[in-house]
């Protein structure tokens, strides 16, 4: 069993231990030592990186009571080694995961949702509620956890006994009989818990709800907090400064900025579709025989083909087909039929070229593949 020492001080960064063992593992070794301040993966957080000596550790994970520590470089078993964190890292996720707490308290207190799942992430923390909650209720519940930072609540671990824990108000995804661990920020959570936390709750910063969704029968909430959320607003409002500058708009004036430059894209486009089609008109040399045509039409889109034989029918012919290029030996069409007979023109051209296509009596459309003489062969005698 190794000696944890993060349950008794979550701020030890420095410590000394024994080397216990050291094995050949899967890209380095595995070491274990007589105590630790590397907190395992567990809780749906990762486990803590730094270093044992000389050595680089990448992970930490538990294996029945024994931390394991893995490794780059072998250590002398019965060694005495200076360990140290990365504190940075281990600072952040305590941030992170105090807030998940909070946040989960407060939604179990003010609707009653429980925590389902969690996972702490590199960029956000996803929390799977099983309740579904509004905007609204989402907003007020992260107002009320950015109150409980700013009142500075105490965060504490305790080890109740199992007749105490019958007395006890706590969050718990599962049953726990024996070595239970509670983590108790103020009046707002209580909640049983493996991982490290920060002592107090204005360590934290701020917390802050990025997105949810629905998930299952309850909502997804992604999550921020502490010097990450920090770090998100700062590259927010560098990324916000950058779209000012580029529509030269005030901070406040940014939405309708971009509202207003989309509403110019989409004048523009539609308009240089009106062209594009105008244009495929002047361009479209169809061959007629009767009140028949067929022709091939330049970079259309279905769109395209259907408003120039639109035109065509309009025009007083019965029975239109048009193609357009796709691919290689591949080509898009459209029949438009006055008299209602689309369909069997449809029918004969994947018939023929291997097609795909449907549509209604008086108008379909497809896909054939073929040489542009075999297209335009098939075309001709369909007409």
């Amino acid at each position: 069993m190794t000696k944890l020492l993060y349950e008794q001080d979550a701020y030890i960064k420095n410590f000394e231990a024994k080397v216990l063992s050291c094995d050949e593992a899967e890209g380095g070794y595995a070491v274990v030592l007589d105590q630790s301040a590397f907190f395992p993966e567990g809780g749906g957080q990762k486990g803590d990186v730094g270093r044992i000596g000389d050595a680089t550790v990448s992970d930490t994970q538990l294996v029945g009571d024994t931390v394991v520590h893995s490794v780059d470089k072998p250590l002398e078993v019965g060694s005495k080694v200076e360990a140290a964190i990365d504190w940075e890292i281990r600072f952040e996720r305590m941030q992170n995961h105090s807030a998940e707490h909070i946040i989960c308290g407060i939604a179990w207190s003010l609707f009653g949702c429980n925590n389902v799942g969690f996972h702490m992430g590199e960029s956000f923390m996803t929390v799977d509620l099983d309740g579904k909650l509004s905007k609204e209720e989402l907003s007020r519940v992260e107002l009320e956890a950015n109150r409980a930072v700013y009142r500075n609540l105490p965060i504490v671990s305790i080890y109740p006994t199992k007749e105490e824990a019958e007395s006890l108000q706590y969050r718990s995804k599962k049953a726990i009989d024996e070595g239970l661990r509670l983590v108790k920020i103020g009046d707002v959570d209580c909640c049983a818990c493996c991982a490290p936390h920060v002592a107090q709750t204005g360590e934290i910063g701020v917390i802050k709800v990025i997105d949810f969704c629905p998930h299952k029968n309850g909502v997804r909430i992604q999550l921020i907090a502490g010097r990450d959320a920090f770090s998100d607003y700062v590259a927010l409002n560098e990324r916000n400064k950058a779209v000012m500058k580029l529509l030269s708009a005030p901070r406040e004036g940014v939405p309708s900025a971009v509202e207003a430059l989309l509403d110019t894209i989409a004048r523009l486009n539609g308009e240089k579709q009106a062209i594009a089609r105008e244009l495929a008109i002047c361009k479209l040399n169809p061959t007629v025989k009767e009140k028949n045509a067929f022709a091939f039409c330049d970079n259309c889109s279905f769109e395209d083909l259907r408003h120039c034989s639109n035109k065509l029918i309009s025009d007083g012919i019965d029975h239109c087909l048009l193609f357009s290029q796709s691919g290689d030996n591949e080509y898009i069409y459209v029949v438009n039929s006055a008299k209602g007979e689309a369909r069997a023109v449809v029918k004969a051209l994947n018939d023929a070229l291997g097609g795909k296509g449907g549509g209604k009596d008086n108008y379909a459309q497809g896909k054939v593949c073929g040489t542009r003489s075999e297209v335009e062969a098939l075309a001709e005698s369909l007409i």
